[in-house]
């Protein structure tokens, strides 16, 4: 077994040599058969070597007393040089010759505190090749050569050496020994767990170090049970194992294996019932256990024991218990025994100011901590120290000190990254005060990811990333952080916001009952809040947008009647500018116009900046309030402010309409097109709005970009205005091709048929148009652009060249009889250029009032009834204003009595050869001939007045936008959800000082467990210290210190 036998040169040598060691291990098969299977099972590798802390301080030896030892009391001690840890293997079980009594053994050693075993730990890691020193030396050269060359450092060269002397010699314990502390000194960790596994089997009463040292390698790679037996092994090998029972008791106490740890502290015990280690490893079982007063009595029994100058780290642990089991007054007096001690200990203050912690006494905590900084004794507990009193101003809400206390740490010597989840959070709480939200939630993101750790701090940080992600609009990320804890656990302000997101949440999805509820609970939480009311008054605006068509009108306003309700509740609790501003928009919509301009102004008054939305909205109702100039200087104002919006440039467009001012106009509708992106411009709007300011070619070109019929027929009516009528009769058939419609296909007759008689007057031509007009009139149809009443007109005027004059006289008054119907109809129809017959205009009209009376009397006056036609006259005569065309038409009638007499032709009615009373220049009826009238003494023709129909587009009014309401949403307004930091009483706001404990969510729960465990270790390390400072009387704060932290208190309090 783990015997290699190499060739020599001699073969009976070589027998001889085999011989010999199979006698040897004949005496060790019985062990290596019963241990074999507990040890072959370990793992070969570990992470990293850990030595034992069953140590104590010894003095230094020189390495010739070292190396002189006792063969079966071996132990592993360090000391402490300036600078320097040193490890020495203090005992030799390789020689026989040393006296093994008591005077020439190294005292034996005992563990402390789990944190002396971790010291201890690492410093056997730095150890090097110098510090270890082998113990025996054989007579043989090669193992005296491998020695020098250890001791000398030379690592590999002895490793070398040994490695030879095994390959030709086989196993030697000697050899496999220093090669595994060679192994150990160049951290090469698998092969020294190999070296020292093969010789606890081989040889396992050579060194008892060795168990020691493969149970803490295997302790260090968490192995504990491997570490537990194979420090068994050791204990079983060699009697009154001190150290190895210790280890193994701290072994079994980290499995909570309480029973055995008990066990093996009590066996200690029998060994060595002075050392203080005993009764203060059975204290951690029962205070484990929960058995806290027998805990406390194996303390005093170790502090009996032990020397008052090494008293410190049993003293804290006492103090550790009175602390959890709140009993402050024993905990007092044991830190003012540790104030005796150790007058200018940093630690001793840090705990101090924990004790006042606990007792609520901030004040004086703060004190403790700001001197334990101020002596800083020790790196830990100023970093500790800094630690407590950043937590305490987090707790006050106090971010800003805080951050004063977290940019100590630059110039203190503390360990930072105990502090930079702290800063972290407090840089991200101050970003959201100052409103960076992303920077403030990049920061808590930043935060909770590091933090793996559940405990106040990281709670804290949710509620916070939740008010910043609330804020940003991010409800769905701001709830999965609020979902992240029960609602009983949630602060107010963060319940307030969980609901008040649930609540948009659901909006969003269109839920809108359970979103109400919502609403109405987090009204219920805080009742001084208007957000509540108003996401309530949204989902009322929302409901009457979406029931258009579902209910009647009276029904749809009762939801704006009761969303106004609750906006006029929520202006009472406060009268924010953005709830003024759209509690005027309902006012608005429900016809309150001169409420709706008082919310206007307030809210224009109250807002911090001016908003372009608010005076765009108030320019609207100034509209309607019939204020024009007012409404231009609104809109003129809203466009001062934000440059780039649309509707403004619309509406101020038709007000400079109206007003007469096209260039202007021109150039903001031009503005609008140019702003409203492609696919959102309503061509159609938009050729009205430029024929109504005569830019035709634009009218033109949008109405081309607007590929609906009615788009192309708003066309055709440009050009008939125009009169461009080949293109209008192309446009026409275009639309006859590709849509087949019939309004179209009458359009297109009429237009050709009005064409043909102005170029050429025939009886023929006559005829063809009257019939085909007849043949239209039996289909009771009409075109979009010719009514029935202009299709009436054209048929007289055509029976009037045809000379059928009382056809003709009839055409005409049925035609006035429906176009009187036809102009009513177009008034409810909102029609722009809807003028009434009475209208004094004589443009994109078939005819007026004026002018049907004048063609009426014509007709008369060719037929012969005169008296009718003086009358017809004489009612025109009545109803003409214009001086101008009275004093024409008077002429026209003396000139017909004069006709009547028998007297001689007045020169002056001779000069007149063709009578024109309206205007005809670039109207129908200048192109068609003149009528002959058949006077007696006069030569005088005439022509009827007339034009092509009139075209007429919907008219485009400033109204009410009801954009307005189906924009409102809790996206449209600041989300101003609580703020974490606020507290709230009856009396208001209160930004506190006052420290909330809540036992199950303490900042202090997950972190006081750790500080606890890191006290035992600390205070567990102190039985290693050499010399303790001398007693010195209680510590008094200094006054540059008292003076600091009374001034910040006083802040705080303020």
């Amino acid at each position: 077994m783990y015997i290699k036998i190499y060739k020599q040169a001699d073969k009976t040598t070589l027998i001889k040599r085999v011989q010999t060691y199979q006698k040897q291990l004949q005496r060790t098969i019985y062990y290596s058969l019963k241990v074999g299977e507990s040890t072959q099972q370990l793992p070969s590798k570990v992470i990293q070597y850990n030595p034992t802390t069953e140590v104590t301080r010894i003095k230094n030896k020189s390495i010739s007393q070292h190396t002189n030892g006792n063969g079966i009391h071996q132990q592993v001690n360090y000391y402490k040089q300036p600078n320097k840890r040193v490890i020495y293997d203090s005992t030799n079980c390789l020689n026989p010759q040393i006296n093994r009594s008591s005077s020439n053994r190294i005292k034996k050693i005992h563990s402390v505190t789990s944190h002396n075993y971790e010291c201890f730990l690492q410093n056997l890691e730095d150890h090097s090749r110098n510090n270890i020193v082998q113990n025996e030396i054989t007579t043989s050269n090669e193992i005296n050569e491998g020695k020098r060359l250890f001791t000398e450092n030379k690592l590999e060269e002895a490793l070398k050496v040994f490695q030879n002397y095994l390959n030709k010699y086989g196993l030697n314990p000697e050899a496999l020994y220093i090669s595994g502390l060679c192994y150990m000194s160049l951290d090469q960790e698998e092969k020294y767990i190999e070296q020292f596994q093969t010789l606890i089997k081989i040889f396992p009463t050579f060194k008892r170090t060795v168990y020691m040292y493969l149970a803490l390698a295997f302790r260090k790679n968490n192995n504990i049970n491997d570490a537990i037996n194979v420090i068994t092994l050791g204990i079983n090998q060699f009697n009154r194992y001190f150290e190895a029972l210790i280890f193994r008791a701290k072994l079994f106490l980290k499995q909570k294996n309480y029973d055995k740890a008990i066990k093996d502290y009590n066996s200690a015990m029998q060994i060595n019932s002075r050392k203080p280690i005993c009764y203060v490893g059975l204290s951690d079982c029962f205070k484990q256990t929960n058995k806290i007063y027998q805990a406390i009595e194996e303390l005093n029994k170790a502090i009996e024991l032990e020397e008052s100058s090494k008293q410190k780290y049993i003293l804290l642990k006492r103090f550790s218990i009175y602390l959890d089991i709140k009993d402050f007054e024993k905990a007092k007096q044991d830190i003012n025994l540790l104030l005796e001690i150790c007058q200018n200990d940093s630690e001793v203050y840090y705990f101090k100011g924990i004790l006042m912690q606990k007792q609520k006494q901030l004040q004086d905590a703060l004190l403790s901590f700001e001197q334990s900084i101020k002596l800083n004794s020790e790196k830990k507990p100023v970093t500790k120290s800094l630690y407590e009193i950043v937590k305490i101003k987090i707790e006050q809400n106090d971010y800003y000190s805080a951050q004063h206390e977290l940019d100590r740490a630059s110039y203190l010597d503390v360990d930072k990254t105990q502090l930079q989840r702290f800063e972290l959070f407090v840089g991200g709480a101050i970003y959201l005060m100052k409103r960076k939200f992303e920077d403030g939630t990049h920061l808590l993101t930043e935060m909770i990811t590091k933090n793996h750790q559940s405990d106040n701090l990281k709670f804290q940080a949710h509620q916070y990333r939740a008010y910043g992600y609330f804020c940003l609009s991010k409800y769905n990320l701001a709830n999965q952080d609020l979902e992240l804890y029960q609602e009983t656990l949630l602060e107010k302000a963060s319940l307030y916001n969980k609901l008040i997101c649930h609540g948009i949440i659901k909006y969003e999805d269109n839920e809108l009952d359970q979103s109400k509820r919502e609403f109405l609970q987090a009204h219920k939480i805080l009742p001084n809040k208007i957000e509540p009311l108003f996401y309530q008054a949204i989902i009322l605006i929302k409901r009457y947008c979406s029931s258009l068509e579902k209910m009647s009108e009276e029904n749809r306003i009762k939801y704006l009647k009761e969303a106004l309700d609750l906006l006029e509740m929520a202006a009472k609790i406060c009268e924010q500018s953005n709830l003024l501003f759209y509690k005027g928009i309902l006012h608005f919509a429900l016809g309150n116009l001169d409420q709706s301009a008082l919310d206007f102004e307030q809210a224009i008054e109250k807002s911090e900046d001016n908003q372009a939305q608010h005076y765009y909205v108030r320019g609207l109702l100034q509209c309607q309030r019939q204020l024009f100039k007012q409404a231009v200087n609104d809109f003129s104002i809203c466009l001062s402010l934000d440059q780039n919006h649309p509707e403004s440039y619309l509406n101020r467009y038709k007000l400079l309409t109206m007003i007469g001012d096209v260039e202007t106009a021109y150039l903001d509708l031009k503005k609008y097109v140019d702003l409203k992106e492609q696919y959102t411009i309503n061509y159609h709007t938009v050729g009205i709005l430029y024929f109504l300011i005569g830019a035709y070619e634009e009218a033109i070109q949008a109405f081309n970009n607007c590929k609906t019929l009615q788009g192309q027929y708003e066309k055709v009516k440009v050009l008939i205005y125009g009169k461009e009528l080949n293109l209008a009769l192309n446009e026409l058939t275009i639309i006859i091709e590709e849509m087949q419609n019939q309004e179209a296909i009458i359009d297109k007759q009429v237009l050709t048929i009005l064409k043909e008689t102005s170029l050429q007057i025939s009886t023929k031509i006559l005829e063809d148009s009257i019939n085909a007009i007849i043949k239209i009139q039996k289909s009771q149809q009409e075109g979009l652009i010719f009514r029935q009443s202009d299709i009436y007109f054209y048929k007289g005027l055509f029976y009037t060249y045809l000379q059928q004059y009382s056809k003709a006289k009839q055409c005409l008054r049925y035609s006035y009889d429906l176009k009187e119907k036809e102009t009513k109809k177009s008034r409810n129809t909102s029609l722009i250029n809807s003028n009434s017959l009475e209208d004094f205009d004589f443009n994109n009209k078939t005819y007026n009032i004026y002018e049907h009376l004048y063609n009426c009397a014509i007709l008369d006056v060719i037929i012969g009834n005169l008296e009718e036609a003086f009358e017809t006259l004489a009612l025109l005569y009545e109803h003409l204003t214009q001086i101008e065309f009275r004093v024409q038409l008077q002429i026209f009638m003396e000139l017909l009595r004069d006709d009547l007499q028998d007297t001689p032709p007045e020169e002056e009615f001779q000069k007149i050869q063709e009578f024109q009373l309206f205007p005809q220049q670039n109207r129908l009826c200048s192109i068609y001939p003149s009528i002959q009238l058949p006077l007696k003494k006069y030569s005088v023709q005439i022509k009827m007045s007339f034009c092509l129909p009139m075209v007429e587009f919907l008219s485009q009014p400033i109204l009410f936008d009801e954009q307005l309401l189906q924009k409102i949403s809790p996206k449209v307004v600041e989300n101003k959800p609580e703020a974490p930091w606020i507290k709230r009483s009856s009396d208001g706001v209160i930004f506190t000082d006052n420290i909330q404990f809540i036992d199950d969510l303490d900042l202090q729960s997950t972190v006081r467990k750790e500080e606890t465990e890191e006290t035992q270790q600390e205070v567990d390390n102190l039985q290693d210290e050499n010399e303790i400072s001398k007693l010195k009387e209680k510590l008094k704060l200094d006054d540059f210190i008292t003076k600091k932290l009374n001034s910040i208190l006083q802040q705080i309090e303020e």
